[in-house]
């Protein structure tokens, strides 16, 4: 099983239907989606200013990340929306704020996003990879340091908190994804193009 970052920032791209539509069939082995949260995660931030609790706030932008899945589900109706980490199908689609809202060793606040429910969804399930879907382009085939990417606010900075050691292999990808899908046969071939991130 493969665990696939789609960032919240492609609600805004054209292309995001197509990505989500070469996703659900490329992989042939099982995956489940994570979604970002996007401008729907910008509202609560602009929300926590007033009244919320930082605890509150990370709750609902859980909940912001769902409504972008929803979104990922009305242009898939394949994909299958699941709460539950004994719940998965072959294509499927997480909600992560029932689990996580009681999970005590995630932290609830802004450095925990949906980067961080990615890389806790990965250490806690027996999956093969990670993969970081994002909107701006960072090349093919390089190797990124988490701390580089961390620095240009391309990964969050609780990221690595939730990584168990001996899960390694990670991947992130720009909008380059959508014409590798086209040319590649294989999940072997694709990801010897993604660029890979180091600890």
């Amino acid at each position: 099983m493969w665990i696939i970052k789609i960032g919240g920032s492609w609600i805004k791209n054209p292309n995001l239907k197509r990505l989500v539509l070469l996703t659900s069939s490329f992989f042939r082995e099982k995956f489940v989606i994570v979604p970002g949260g996007g401008i729907f995660a910008d509202s609560v931030r602009e929300a926590s200013k007033y009244n919320i609790s930082e605890q509150t706030g990370h709750f609902l932008a859980l909940k912001a990340t769902e409504i972008f899945g929803y979104l990922i589900k009305s242009m898939n109706s394949n994909l299958h929306l699941t709460a539950n980490l004994d719940n998965f199908r072959e294509k499927n689609l997480w909600m992560p704020s029932k689990k996580l809202k009681n999970e005590i060793e995630f932290e609830k606040n802004w450095e925990s996003t949906s980067d961080s429910v990615a890389s806790w969804l990965y250490s806690n399930t027996a999956s093969s990879g990670l993969i970081y879907i994002k909107s701006l382009s960072l090349g093919l085939k390089n190797k990124y340091k988490i701390k580089e990417l961390q620095k240009r606010n391309i990964l969050d900075q609780n990221f690595v908190k939730y990584l168990k050691k001996e899960k390694k292999k990670i991947f992130i990808i720009g909008p380059e994804i959508l014409e590798l899908y086209e040319r590649q046969e294989c999940l072997d071939d694709l990801l010897l193009n993604f660029n890979s991130v180091d600890l």
